[in-house]
């Protein structure tokens, strides 16, 4: 009996949507991840870049826009950090070691034993590429755009984070600490007198409070700080966040930074329970030397602040002129947020309050390490391109100077939209391709979540 043509129809379409999604499973049919922990997640091999490769079709002007430093001083902080983030890894690969070895142990209750996995299709996350993907994560950069660029699962590249935060962290170089010695202090206290009007010889550090902007913390969260959840609550700025003080030199570099409280809480409050007013109670600061703050705080013997309620004579020039030193400490907050562009907006909901508190600390310990590579004075990276810049066959200029772009990456490079990405910072591509490059991440960002939702969905029974 012959078919109608509307069932024939049909059953055709049925027929190209079967192998169409037989054509599907089979390209993401490899059953691990990078690192051969999650068997049953499909996965599928990826171009991956290395940071070399970047560089080489960004030029030094993008890459230091991307990652907030040059590309020399990415190696240096790579040197700085290596040991300890390979530490890192070691002990997270064990402990999923053994979450594998418990998991196969209750297989094996069941008669089914768990086969060897295979390896990783790309190889090993080279230590390099897992700091510039936190590096650019911080920046502000679109996690989408940094898994596209190196070829890393979503799972890879956050936890590319946390090594790297947990590796500065646990740096002793880095580590934030007023000084000490009093030589140190009348050194901090004489690049100050170098920018004051007035000559002021007694600043030994500007201090004051910004709010570190998150979401509503969960009680879990705020349980886990030993915070009660509404006092992250800061009524001024109708927002949740942590109340981060801080102390800084005349260049911005923090000399010390607590986060102990949520923005709940008064910078004087933060301030009478910090170690740094411990230490100053047991007379840290050299002698006529004061940190200079706002009317939030409180004169004392190593405290100075405004005159409050003044308008015109002595006391509003004083006030001034004391404002010259004090706002050292507002341009440190404002070049570590531009800097890391990840704290312009409230933190992502899947960072818990301790983590948001190790990743600040982290972010401002970075802040330090760029002011102090950016003494070295880098010629403009325009001006020392366009010396060399040649012509390809086709008589267009290519985006590498000094190299054949077809020897780096195997093609013609053309834009670097598809290296610098998205998130908060699109002004890092150039202007022309702003729009469209957003257009694209937003339209990658949906193919993306629609595919995983497909192959993560549970099968029913008999299929």
């Amino acid at each position: 009996m012959l078919l109608s043509n509307s069932k024939l129809q049909a059953q055709t379409l049925i027929v190209f949507a079967a192998a169409a999604a037989a054509q599907a499973a089979e390209h993401f049919s490899c059953k691990h991840s990078r690192d051969g922990s999650r068997l049953n997640k499909p996965t599928c091999p990826r171009h991956s870049r290395s940071v070399r490769d970047v560089y080489m079709c960004l030029g030094s002007q993008y890459f230091r826009r991307a990652y907030r430093m040059s590309y020399k001083s990415f190696w240096e902080l790579y040197l700085k950090v290596k040991d300890e983030m390979e530490a890192t890894f070691k002990e997270a690969a064990k402990i999923r070691r053994l979450a594998r070895r418990k998991h196969r142990r209750q297989l094996r209750r069941g008669n089914n034993r768990n086969p060897t996995p295979p390896p990783p299709p790309n190889g090993k996350i080279h230590t390099s590429v897992r700091l510039a993907c936190a590096l650019r994560y911080s920046a502000g950069g679109s996690p989408y755009d940094i898994i596209s660029t190196y070829g890393i699962s979503h799972t890879e590249q956050f936890d590319s984070v946390w090594y790297t935060v947990d590796a500065v962290n646990k740096t002793k170089e880095f580590d934030i600490k007023y000084p000490e010695s009093h030589e140190e202090q009348r050194k901090i206290a004489e690049d100050f007198r170098g920018v004051s009007t007035v000559k002021f010889e007694c600043c030994g550090g500007s201090i004051d409070g910004i709010l570190i902007w998150t979401l509503k913390p969960t009680l879990a969260n705020a349980k886990a700080v030993g915070v009660d959840q509404q006092k992250f609550m800061c009524g001024r700025k109708h927002k949740f966040g942590l109340n981060c003080q801080a102390v800084s030199d005349v260049r911005g570099q923090f000399l010390d930074i607590s986060i102990t409280y949520g923005g709940a809480s008064s910078d004087v409050v933060t301030f009478e329970s910090s170690d740094l007013k411990r230490h100053l109670d047991q007379g840290l600061l050299a002698p006529n030397l004061v940190l200079f703050g706002d009317n939030a705080y409180i004169d004392s013997q190593y405290m100075v602040t405004p005159y409050p309620n003044t308008s015109g004579g002595p006391k509003d020039n004083y006030n001034f002129f004391h404002s010259q030193l004090r706002i050292r400490i507002e341009c440190a907050f404002g070049m570590l947020v531009q800097r890391w562009g990840i704290l312009r907006s409230a933190v992502p909901r899947n960072i818990s309050i301790a983590k948001t508190i190790t990743l600040v600390l982290a972010l401002a310990k970075l802040h330090n390490f760029c002011i102090d590579a950016a003494d070295e004075v880098v010629a403009n990276p325009l001006l020392q391109d366009e010396h060399h810049m040649t012509t390809n066959e086709s008589g267009s200029v290519p985006l590498v100077p000094n190299a054949d772009a077809s020897k780096v990456l195997g093609r013609e490079v053309t834009t670097p939209d598809d290296l610098i990405g998205g998130g908060e910072h699109f002004d890092d591509a150039p202007r022309q391709y702003r729009r469209r490059q957003q257009d694209d991440y937003h339209r990658t960002g949906l193919c993306i979540h629609v595919q995983d939702s497909f192959m993560s969905r549970p099968r029913r029974r008999g299929t």
